[in-house]
């Protein structure tokens, strides 16, 4: 039985009573209905807390896209939105976060403790399948296992990579660090929570909750004009001046930093829509597009949030965009390079389809994995873990590169090679002026956008109002 910890003092029982303190240590132990009482309670009010907040979240969201497309219900979502903030203010001034079930960089957060019996040591020596696959889970794409033998292997100064002496040394080698408590992963889950909420406060694609003068929140558009919002990804105009007429990007609403390899499948279904809809509309003019995307950092902290370029050109011009991005990227690329310089990812139609497209859920070996292999595609063939540049032709794929030397390589690559294409200068692609325009003017670019490409006839986000 382990020892009970007084947190006004900072001692244990035997340091302050002796028997006493054992005394007390066993009275708690024998009473854990108290304990699940209590536990039942805070989790009851724990869940009031969330679904409150949900249901504000949702209307604030209704409000903004009520705006942003002028519907008629503007009105009575307002008055909703209204009534549901008096009934916040009349509960107190408290304050309650709920923190997100993962972290920033999408894995699994577990801040209570994993249940142990009295062979919990054993257990940590010797974990079970469900363990481990729990162990998985919480910490995917994190590479823990790797990271400790790695670190136990630099320890070892006798090391030597022969089999018989790794079989002799097995146990040492394997071993893994101590678990966290529920105190630390709370700490961490509230720290990385604070990180992602001081990046969205000064990210320009975010949708952000302002605090208004009277003490309640307002939902604010992003910084770039809105075109049309889906439920999770939206179509919004450039910031800075664009590089072409009918420049644009592509962005999900919720803050993803780094690739877009990190969005979901319904996300990944309403990029598609958008790039099909943008590749009809400037079809119709006699022009083709090229969709951008370069992720220079993978850091949660230093990654900006992803974004699609989508920079149209005339159809002759176009037609030779694959040769121009394939023969920059390899001027471009390091003589000696671990990666291949240039990786095709367009969609191979004559390949057999797999049941599960998504090779991220296979393992390497599964037939399913292999034929998503063959079958190409970006998200089967790109990984969200390095730094990269990519570039599509059509919603099938296109051109991807690895960035090994983020250092060297420039962001505005996509940018340049489109204005080499265009015979552009460098001040369009290096660093455009940044327009400084309010929230009317922002809205009256967006109207303009659309009635000069007839946006109207293309916009797959009116089906979502019916």
């Amino acid at each position: 039985m382990g020892e009970a910890y007084n947190h006004r003092s900072g001692r244990t029982p035997q340091q302050t009573g002796g028997k006493g303190g054992r005394k007390r240590e066993q009275t708690r132990s024998r009473s854990p209905d108290h304990r699940n009482r209590n536990r039942a309670t805070k989790d009851e009010r724990s869940s009031k807390v969330q679904s409150y907040s949900t249901e504000l979240n949702k209307l604030n969201a209704q409000v903004m896209k009520a705006r942003l497309r002028r519907s008629p219900e503007l009105a009575e979502l307002e008055r909703q939105l209204a009534e549901a903030k008096d009934r916040q203010d009349t509960k107190g001034q408290d304050t309650v976060v709920v923190l997100p079930a993962v972290d920033s960089r999408g894995r699994r957060v577990a801040i209570d403790d994993q249940p142990k019996g009295r062979g919990g040591a054993e257990l940590e020596r010797d974990p079970s399948i469900l363990q481990m696959a729990r162990l998985e889970r919480e910490t995917a794409g994190d590479d823990q296992t790797d990271r400790d033998l790695a670190r136990q292997i630099a320890r070892d100064t006798g090391f030597t990579n022969d089999l018989d002496y790794i079989d002799d040394n097995v146990s040492r080698l394997t071993q893994r660090r101590r678990e966290k408590s529920s105190e630390q992963k709370r700490q961490d889950a509230i720290r990385d929570y604070k990180d992602v909420e001081s990046t969205v406060s000064i990210c320009d694609l975010c949708f952000k909750q302002t605090e208004t003068r009277d003490g309640s929140t307002e939902l604010k558009p992003p910084d770039y004009p809105v075109v049309a919002l889906g439920n999770r990804v939206y179509l919004g105009l450039p910031n800075r001046e664009p590089m072409s007429d009918g420049h644009c990007v592509i962005a999900p609403v919720e803050h993803i930093p780094g690739s877009s390899l990190k969005c979901d499948d319904d996300s990944w279904t309403e990029i598609a829509n958008f790039m099909k809809s943008l590749m009809q509309m400037f079809a119709a003019r006699n022009q083709g597009v090229v969709f951008l995307e370069t992720v220079v950092s993978t850091a949660p902290s230093k990654a900006h949030h992803c974004m699609f370029e989508c920079i149209p050109m005339p159809m002759d011009t176009m037609q030779d965009a694959p040769a121009c991005f394939r023969e920059s990227i390899l001027a471009a690329s390091d003589e000696w390079s671990q990666n291949r310089k240039i990786i095709d990812t367009a969609m191979k139609t004559h390949a057999r389809a797999p049941e599960n497209d998504d090779v991220r859920d296979q393992d390497n070996n599964h037939a399913d994995a292999r034929a998503a292999i063959r079958r190409g595609g970006f998200r089967n063939t790109m990984t969200a873990r390095v730094p990269y540049f990519h570039v599509w032709f059509d919603h099938r794929g296109g051109l991807g590169h690895v960035i090994e030397n983020a250092d060297v390589f420039p962001p505005w690559f996509g940018r340049e090679v489109v204005a080499g294409m265009l015979d552009l200068p460098p001040a369009v692609y290096r660093r455009p002026r940044k327009l400084k325009e309010s929230r009317d003017q922002r809205l009256h670019r967006a109207d303009e956008w659309k009635k000069q490409f007839g946006w109207a006839k293309y916009d797959w986000t009116a089906m979502l109002e019916q």
